[in-house]
């Protein structure tokens, strides 16, 4: 692409994001529930699972080994995981409307009623107008895309609208149209921009989708984008959520961050935590519409945040996942909730694993331990006995959960779960939990759909085999 070209661009762009005011979301509180059935309050706490592992703090896979996975699971095309930085620049407009044919085909019209707010019924008007801001015909033969960093956490659409898309006019809980969140500091590759401009046709590291523009600061160059990226020294959120903000007085709050981001680190040397008692990492800003700039931001010094990714052990992967206990379930991390694969993401990112974001995909990653789809109970307790505590996912049609191990003959999971089937006299329904909980796998045994071991279609072991672990 030629400078003037460039020049051109990056105008257009700034008075793009000129346009537009971010605004911050607050994390849901907690909720301290019920206990679900055959579950003690000594389940719900880390230490419990840990006193029966042999040896916890035994590193499952290392760093070196962890880096290998992800870079094989980065090149298989069916876990939709993306490196930013091996992202082409050029595509041609057949590629880019392939794509929009997909996300049309997957989540478009349908012969089935959808509704948007307040129940209000998808029709012909919405479509029309909805295509019309796809803006396909703005994509030329070459199309040189853009590369950004998100300055605000926000969501990922599948389709440029805030409208959402249920299946029933009172079903608000599940929006067909929102993919996920995206936390700040990610790395973002960008197609092409809606016909109102306020949306970008983006590659996530773990989805494609569209963006809010004011929620995006563009750079000048690709490296800029992938420097910020490659920082091998930087800061992991460890906790559930902590609290970035954008002066040393710890007075202006940025935004809240969650578990598993991660931001480049400025070192203690140059004003870290060891003087003036707060860390300072690099944050990306688009302030007044300019293209991609870094700022400083601070975090206090004992906030739930490591330097590097955590060792990846049953012990750090069991109070990972309990630091989330009773946090809401939102589907596509909506309201700042976390649905059942974010759960999982969530864990995973603190120790630099990568995981796709679609529960069915994240079932493909590790070492497969053997079919289990439509296997008797009997069969699959077998091999959940040889599976690793704390490092094996379990999934069934549309969910996944993390294994915690065995207690009095009963196997048991953390996982986010909006609810279970349920019957009784004569009819069915749905007995909402909304939130991550602590159950074991005969939750849901007298629905009609049978219990969650019964639907437990994929065993996977991400870590060490059993063999490796009894050496």
């Amino acid at each position: 692409m030629t400078p003037k070209k460039l020049s051109s661009r990056l105008f257009i762009l700034t008075i793009i994001l000129c346009l537009f005011v971010s605004s911050q979301i607050t994390p849901p509180r907690l909720l301290a529930l019920p206990r679900l059935p055959n579950v003690t309050p000594e389940m719900e706490t880390p230490g419990f699972w840990m006193k029966k592992i042999e040896n916890p703090t035994r590193p499952l896979m290392t760093p070196e080994t962890i880096h290998k996975m992800n870079e094989e699971n980065v090149k298989r095309p069916d876990l939709r995981l993306c490196r930013i930085k091996d992202l082409k620049e050029d595509w041609s407009r057949e590629e880019i409307l392939s794509f929009l044919t997909e996300d049309w085909e997957n989540f478009g019209r349908t012969h089935e009623a959808q509704y948007g707010k307040n129940g209000v019924l998808l029709e012909d008007f919405f479509w029309n107008k909805l295509k019309g801001n796809l803006n396909q015909e703005s994509l030329q033969q070459r199309n040189w895309i853009f590369f950004a960093l998100v300055v605000k956490r926000t969501d990922i659409r599948v389709f440029p609208t805030d409208e959402p898309s249920m299946s029933t006019p009172n079903n608000d809980a599940f929006d067909r149209f929102q993919h996920s969140s995206i936390s700040v500091g990610s790395p973002v590759g960008i197609y092409y921009f809606s016909q109102d401009k306020k949306w970008a046709y983006t590659q996530t590291p773990f989805i494609r989708g569209w963006i809010r523009t004011h929620d995006l600061a563009v750079a000048k160059q690709k490296a800029e984008v992938v420097d910020y990226e490659e920082t091998k020294n930087r800061l992991v959120v460890t906790g559930n959520s902590v609290t970035v903000f954008g002066d040393p007085s710890l007075r202006q709050q940025a935004f809240i961050a969650q578990m598993g981001d991660s931001f480049p680190l400025i070192n203690a040397s140059d004003g870290g935590k060891k003087v003036y008692g707060f860390h300072i990492i690099l944050i990306p800003s688009n302030k007044d519409g300019e293209p991609l700039s870094l700022r400083k931001a601070y975090l206090r010094a004992d906030e739930d945040v490591h330097q590097g990714f955590l060792p990846y052990t049953q012990e750090n992967v069991a109070r990972q996942a309990f630091k989330m206990l009773h946090h809401p379930y939102g589907w596509g991390d909506r309201l700042g909730g976390r649905d059942c694969s974010r759960f999982i993401m969530d864990v995973f990112r603190t120790f630099g694993i990568l995981m796709p974001r679609n529960s069915k995909e994240q079932a493909w990653v590790g070492k497969d331990l053997g079919p289990a789809e439509k296997k008797p109970a009997q069969e699959k307790r077998k091999i959940l006995d040889q599976s690793i505590p704390l490092a094996t996912t379990l999934r069934l049609p549309g969910h996944i959960m993390l294994y915690l191990g065995r207690d009095e003959g009963m196997h048991y999971v953390i996982h986010s779960i909006w609810g279970i089937q349920k019957s009784g006299k004569g009819r069915s329904g749905l007995e909402k939990i909304g939130r991550v909980v602590v159950s074991d796998l005969s939750l849901g045994e007298k629905g009609p759909n049978g219990s969650l071991l019964d639907r437990i279609t994929d065993i996977r072991i991400i870590g060490s085999t059993p063999e490796m672990q009894n050496k």
